[in-house]
């Protein structure tokens, strides 16, 4: 309890612990949905944003919020990481060093904005930004290769060498979790069941998975793919081929679904086709998945050959995967924090009074 914070900043959640322990000490929600008009009949005077569990944004907000990788209300983002230090961790943040995790292409103003809230709302005597990709590759005993984390509302591509992202190489895609949610929604619709966010996660997280063949799948017989879920009012629903053509969004977005995006293998492609030539051969070999839409069971050999087909023939592509998924950036800033040459980055209090919020520039890149 005497070391670093490590606190990873999700879109759907915020993981928290200690420098150099194995997993978070805790993980709340953190689903930040800012409506743009509140029904008839609300009332005035409701909050701009809710905070946790109330906070279930409708797609449309998500994908807006995971295209500008924006925090949209800074009180509540600043009132849950307190919350974090105060209940979940029991520590004081004046007396801890911070490392807050960021994505890719964040916006200038929200990296000042991060430093702010750890130096003159926290109180912390140390801070240190780093990017969720690079934190991913070290949970994997990696400083290189291309880092695809699938997440809640957004997928990316980011090529990391040698402890570095490559902004030029970077590839986004809204094609993430809450799609894939709403998407389950609407195929488990004939159930007649109202089922909940909850319930609609557990389903997609436990009892769905890729196919190695989608079209073979759709010709097995009934009863080779069908599994029962108990609901949580003790009812039963059959859930049959809806377990695999959830998950199979991620490699063929259903064209009526509206959304001008490609497979997460083409969005690989993609990030990889803008590097140099000599560096390619190292990426294909060092291809790393994260994020909580990684653990799908089928997902990392499907996603190989999927990328097999789309390459230069004889390309050699290595695909690893971890059981942390979701927590891998909390694992590498766990990791990067406990090292001994580390020490020597952290922004100190006196540096940030001296330079003012543009220090995270100078030094967290």
């Amino acid at each position: 309890r005497t070391g670093a914070v490590v606190i990873d900043v999700g879109s759907s959640s915020c993981r928290a612990g200690f420098s150099g322990e194995l997993a978070p000490r805790a993980e709340v929600s953190a689903l930040l949905g800012c409506p743009t008009a509140w029904p008839p009949g609300a009332g005035e005077n409701q909050p701009e944003a809710f905070l946790g569990g109330e906070a279930l944004p409708c797609p449309q907000t998500a994908l807006e919020l995971a295209q500008k990788s924006l925090i949209p209300n800074w009180e509540a983002a600043g009132a849950l990481w307190q919350h974090l230090f105060a209940h979940e961790l029991q520590v004081a943040p004046e007396e801890h060093a911070l490392l807050l995790t960021e994505p890719p292409l964040s916006p200038r103003r929200q990296r000042e904005r991060m430093a702010e809230l750890a130096f003159e709302s926290l109180g912390c005597p140390g801070f240190f930004l780093s990017q969720q990709p690079v934190l991913s590759a070290y949970a994997h005993g990696r400083t290189s290769g291309l880092v695809v984390d699938l997440g809640h509302t957004a997928s990316s591509a980011v090529p990391v060498h040698e402890g570095y992202s490559l902004a030029h190489g970077t590839e986004r895609s809204v094609l993430a979790g809450c799609q894939l949610s709403c998407y389950l929604r609407k195929l488990l619709g004939h159930t007649g069941h109202v089922l909940s966010h909850e319930v609609l996660e557990d389903i997609k997280h436990k009892c769905c998975y890729l196919a190695s063949n989608f079209e073979a799948e759709c010709q097995l017989p009934l009863g080779s793919y069908t599994l029962d879920y108990t609901l949580p009012d003790g009812q039963t629903i059959s859930l049959g081929k809806e377990r695999f053509q959830c998950p199979e969004m991620l490699f063929n977005p259903p064209p009526d679904w509206g959304i001008s995006c490609v497979g997460i293998h083409q969005m690989a492609q993609r990030s990889l086709s803008q590097l140099p030539k000599e560096m390619k051969s190292m990426m294909y070999e060092n291809i790393l998945l994260c994020g909580g839409s990684s653990l799908f069971e089928g997902l990392q050999s499907r996603f190989h050959s999927e990328l097999l087909q789309i390459l230069p023939h004889n390309t050699k592509v290595k695909v690893a995967a971890t059981s942390l998924g979701r927590h891998s950036a909390w694992t590498g800033g766990s990791i990067l924090t406990s090292l001994k040459n580390f020490q020597t980055w952290w922004i100190r209090r006196d540096e940030y009074n001296e330079e003012g919020p543009q220090v995270v520039h100078q030094r967290c890149y």
